[in-house]
């Protein structure tokens, strides 16, 4: 059974595999003004403090399956060089397209749940389109989307 390591990894997997994207990192947002600065650009960021919700319980009350929602932001520069020759505009269609085709492999081969999670509501997700990120050098793309996992947990030891 999977666990929520195996989404993580699999978010990792798709990043690795497109060619247009360069780096992937599973971390916080801020480590984009932090250690990314260097980085290959584009590239995708997984925020590694998702929203969960449990789903029904079992007879011992423990969760049956479990609801995460990751936000996947997609970085690339933006800096006064790239800014001489491409517009804010093509710059944030750029992200928009890669992050789009990222997403749409990541849901093409989880469809079927064959890695033991499922995209929940794959037809309402949300984001939105940045600019002026890490001052004014980068135009970002960011979706949130929604992984159910069945729960594996067990009711653990307990000594009173």
């Amino acid at each position: 059974m999977a666990d929520y390591s195996d989404i993580i990894d699999e978010l990792k997997a798709v990043s690795d595999a497109f060619t247009s994207v360069n780096y992937f990192k599973y971390n916080k947002v801020s480590d984009i003004n932090g250690s990314l600065q260097d980085k290959a650009y584009p590239l995708i960021l997984v925020k590694s403090s998702p929203n969960t919700s449990r789903g029904d319980v079992n007879n011992l009350g423990l969760p049956t399956n479990k609801k995460y929602t990751f936000d996947i932001f997609c970085y690339n520069i933006y800096n006064a060089k790239v800014q001489k020759t491409k517009s804010l505009q093509d710059a944030q269609a750029e992200v928009d397209l890669y992050i789009d085709q990222y997403i749409a492999k990541f849901f093409e081969r989880n469809i079927d749940a064959s890695r033991g999670f499922f995209v929940v509501d794959r037809e309402q997700i949300n984001g939105f389109l940045a600019h002026d990120v890490h001052n004014d050098k980068l135009v970002a793309a960011k979706y949130s989307i929604s992984i159910g996992l069945n729960s594996s947990c067990d009711q653990g030891t307990f000594v009173f």
